[in-house]
């Protein structure tokens, strides 16, 4: 940089410190005076105040690593690589068990570990003002929550680990592990700094995939994933400003997106497509039937769907927006958009795995742990999305959803302190598009294999509310279920139908398990599955009559 530009981001510095107030005897003692500020980078082209802005952030953030990383000891018992859901758990479980613990996390986002769900629901559905900058969303209990677990007063800094006796949390943030030596039990970190562990956990999660023809450089700022806060505070503002966004992918995430997004933008004549290459919305999940539901629900908010379209071809147009070109049924057909949102899938973060010599299933695509969540090296350990483990039941389990990774990470912070306990536990996800669709989902939702539905009659006061239970089998053995607005404890019921492996005859007398038949107060069925409340107790045994299909044979399943 050129001494002119330094002089000149100096003095704003200078400015923004201590020149930016003045003492009035108003109200409001202080006032912040506007300063038209104008600097120039070295090539002569104009930078604008909030270029200014994030130049001196970046370089701050830089300085702060450089501090960071230099007080970091040379040796951490406990070194987990990940700044997620499962590098959190693991850190809470390691000090429950080891109270003199200390515990290293370091992570390459910038953000405190997070809550990561909320960023295709929550924060666009009941985000609170200026959710962009807060992350904070109103609950179903009318409580404010922030998405972060902790605040940042809750990690000690690398260079206080050893000066406590008793041990903490410390985070490191905007860096990256580039190296793992098994042999000698330490880890590399991306300025060349090494750390020796006892014991490592590996939790670096997945990264977005980007189809063809998506991932052309001269898309860029047209053309973005969506996995973390960093794309939240982007698309807020991109959907704030635009008219049109076209949303690609049929995850989960996709649904929840383009139905939240349309919901909190689609007032300001913001339009939505969400495009995908299958016949309906989470195929890979959903049986038909139940696809179709969310279907209607994300059109009903005024999403246009083009379902069974695969992108041929994306363009930059002159006046700025984008042109798509699908191919549908074998014909094509135009879409131009101000942008483009990537939702389709993630895939699991494992090179660093792979380089390391620590055995990965490349089928799977995720690093191969036994029931303790170790990994080829005893001492190496992994859970959340990366980690494909044995599940008593239904064998390698490979789950990307929020409470695998809870829960994974809960187990292998405690068999990382010698408190060695085998995995049993069927993890547990939900979808939720407004008051009428909550899905919960438990085991394995794998579309591929046989399903059975079984759901109640439509309740003639709330006919578009639809309520039932989908059992997804293997050798007439349940190993998943699904529950369509089913709330209370059906997600415990569940994982004991799994776990007990039984051969199933009879769905619809199974289904009388679930709470398919009783109605229930949206606000109150929010609560039960928000905060894991009882179910009430009363059934209505009455309407008892379900229609129960199977996918396979596609046969009506006589009522009871």
């Amino acid at each position: 940089m050129s001494l002119r530009n330094r002089f000149i981001i100096g003095g704003i510095v200078g400015l923004m410190g201590v020149g930016g107030y003045n003492f009035t005897n108003d109200k409001e003692r202080y006032h912040t005076y506007r300063i038209p500020l104008i600097a120039y980078a070295d090539n002569g082209e104009e930078i604008k105040k909030s270029s200014i802005r994030s130049f001196i952030d970046e370089q701050t953030a830089t300085l702060k690593k450089k501090y960071i990383i230099n007080q970091l000891p040379e040796h951490v018992p406990y070194v987990l690589i990940g700044g997620g859901t499962a590098s959190y758990y693991a850190a809470l479980t390691i000090r429950a068990y080891d109270p003199d613990s200390k515990v290293l996390m370091i992570s390459a986002e910038n953000e405190a570990p997070y809550n990561r769900p909320p960023l295709s629901k929550e924060l666009w559905l009941h985000g609170t003002e200026n959710v962009y900058k807060t992350l904070e969303y109103i609950g179903v209990t009318g409580k404010k929550r922030d998405i972060r677990y902790e605040s940042d007063g809750f990690y000690l800094s690398p260079g206080a680990l050893n000066q406590f006796e008793h041990g903490g949390v410390s985070l490191i943030r905007n860096t990256r592990v580039t190296e793992i030596d098994p042999t000698n039990k330490e880890v590399t970190l991306d300025n060349g700094k090494k750390v020796k562990y006892d014991k490592l956990l590996i939790a670096t999660g997945g990264k977005p995939k980007i189809p063809y023809p998506f991932y052309s450089p001269h898309l860029r700022n047209k053309v973005m994933t969506y996995h973390n806060v960093s794309d939240f505070q982007k698309l807020y503002r991109i959907a704030s400003e635009s008219s049109s966004i076209l949303i690609y992918g049929n995850s989960a995430a996709a649904s929840e997106l383009a139905f939240s997004v349309q919901s909190k933008f689609g007032k300001n004549k913001l339009k939505i497509i969400h495009v995908f290459p299958e016949q309906y919305p989470m195929q890979e999940t959903l049986p038909p039937n139940v696809g179709e539901f969310v279907r209607n629900a994300i059109a009903e908010k005024g999403v246009i769907i083009e379902s069974r379209a695969k992108p041929i071809s994306v363009d930059k147009l002159v006046n700025g927006k984008v042109e798509v070109v699908l191919e549908k049924d074998g014909e094509k057909s135009k879409v131009i958009v101000d942008h483009i949102v990537i939702a389709a899938g993630n895939e699991a973060s494992t090179k660093l795995a792979e380089n390391a010599g620590i055995n990965v299933d490349s089928t799977i695509g995720a690093i191969i742990a036994n029931s303790k969540l170790q990994t080829s090296h005893s001492d190496i350990y992994a859970a959340g999305d990366v980690v494909a483990y044995e599940n008593p039941v239904i064998g390698r389990q490979h789950s990307q959803h929020w409470e695998n990774a809870q829960i994974t990470g809960r187990l292998a912070g405690q068999n990382m302190t010698g408190n060695v306990k085998d995995f049993h536990h069927h993890s547990s996800y939900s979808s939720l598009f407004g008051h009428s669709l909550h899905l919960f989902g438990v085991g394995q939702t794998d579309s591929s294999l046989k399903t059975v539905s079984v759901f109640a009659p439509p309740n003639k006061e709330e006919p578009e509310l639809v309520r039932g239970v989908v059992f997804y089998l293997k050798q007439n053995k349940v190993v998943g279920i699904l529950l369509c607005n089913v709330f209370g404890v059906g997600i415990e019921i569940g994982r004991k139908v799994i776990s007990d492996a039984h051969e199933i005859k009879d769905f619809v007398e199974l289904a009388k398990l679930f709470d398919i038949y009783l109605p229930q107060n949206d606000e109150l069925a929010e609560d039960v599955s928000a905060d894991g409340e009882e179910e009430k107790e009363n059934r209505n045994e009455d309407a008892a009559n379900a229609i129960a299909e199977s996918k396979s044979t596609q046969k009506t399943v006589p009522s009871i």
